[in-house]
C-alpha cells in the first residue's frame, strides 16, 4: 500500500511540473540567451603599438647663384627613401550597430620614430669631392576616419576605414665637400624642414571582444601624401659662392599594429 501511494504521489508532482501554467512560469524566468547582442557597440578609448615603414620619394638639388642672381643645379638626385620603426599613440570614436553590420568614427593621435635614409640613386651627376646624406623621419600624425565592419558570431568584428591623416615630417639633405683626395670633409651644410603633410589614409583589421568591455584586435594602416619642397641657401667658405641647397618629398607609410579598446 505504501509503495501505491508513493507512486500516486511522484505522478501528481510530475503532472504539476508540466502544466501549463508552471511551464509558462519557468518560462518568465529562465536566464537570458548567452551572448552580447550589441557587442563592440558604444564610445571607446583606445591604444595601439606597432611598427611603422617608409616608402617616400625624395628629389635634392645643389646649385650655383649666377652673376645674374639666378642659382643653376650642377647636381640632382632623385631616390626613394625607405625606413622604419615604433609607432604607437592612442584613439577614441563611437561604433554603432545595425543587426551584424557596424558603422563607426574614430580619431587618434600617434608619436613614431620611424627613420628613412637614402636608399636608391636613379640620377645624379657626381663630383668626387662631394656627397649628400638624405633622410626622412616622422614625428606625430593626427588620423580621422570612419570604419565599416560586420560582426560574426558575436565575437570577431573584421573592418575597413577611409580618412584623412595629418602627419610632421621632418625632410632632411646634408652636402659635405672634401678639401683632399682622401676625402676629409672642409665643410657641410645642411637643409630641411620640419612640415605637416596630409594625407588619404585607408585601414584594414580585424577586432575581437575579449571581454564586456575590451575590445583587442589587429590592424593595418596606409597613407600617402602631396608633393612639398624645402629650400636654404648657404655661402661656401672655400669659393665665398652663395650656393642653395633644395628639395622635394612625398611620402607613403605603412604600419601594422596591436590594438585595444575600452568600450561603454
Amino acid at each position: 500500500m505504501k509503495k501505491v501511494y508513493l507512486l500516486g504521489f511522484i505522478l501528481a508532482a510530475t503532472a504539476a511540473h508540466w502544466s501549463p501554467a508552471s511551464a509558462a512560469e519557468q518560462v518568465a524566468v529562465s536566464p537570458a540567451p548567452a551572448g552580447c547582442p550589441k557587442a563592440f557597440q558604444g564610445f571607446h578609448l583606445g591604444g595601439n603599438i606597432g611598427a611603422g615603414f617608409i616608402n617616400g620619394k625624395q628629389r635634392f638639388d645643389h646649385s650655383e647663384e649666377q652673376a645674374d642672381g639666378s642659382f643653376l643645379v650642377d647636381q640632382s638626385i632623385t631616390n626613394r627613401i625607405g625606413g622604419s620603426g615604433v609607432d604607437g599613440g592612442i584613439g577614441v570614436g563611437y561604433t554603432h550597430r545595425l543587426c551584424n553590420w557596424a558603422l563607426g568614427i574614430a580619431f587618434d593621435a600617434n608619436w613614431s620614430n620611424a627613420d628613412g635614409k637614402f636608399r636608391e640613386s636613379t640620377a645624379a651627376q657626381v663630383d668626387p669631392a662631394q656627397s649628400f646624406s638624405r633622410e626622412a623621419r616622422l614625428r606625430n600624425s593626427l588620423q580621422l576616419y570612419g570604419r565599416l565592419g560586420y560582426v560574426m558570431r558575436e565575437i570577431a568584428m573584421p573592418f575597413v576605414a577611409l580618412g584623412w591623416d595629418n602627419s610632421q615630417w621632418k625632410n632632411h639633405g646634408r652636402l659635405r665637400v672634401s678639401e683632399d683626395a682622401f676625402g676629409n670633409p672642409a665643410f657641410s651644410q645642411a637643409g630641411g624642414k620640419h612640415k605637416r603633410f596630409n594625407a588619404f589614409l585607408w585601414k584594414a583589421g580585424v577586432d575581437f571582444l575579449a571581454t564586456k568591455h575590451v575590445v583587442v584586435g589587429f590592424e593595418y594602416t596606409g597613407t600617402v601624401a602631396g608633393r612639398k619642397s624645402f629650400t636654404r641657401n648657404f655661402t661656401n667658405p672655400q669659393t665665398n659662392q652663395v650656393e642653395r641647397i633644395s628639395g622635394s618629398f612625398k611620402p607613403q607609410y605603412n604600419k601594422f599594429a596591436l590594438t585595444v579598446k575600452l568600450v561603454y
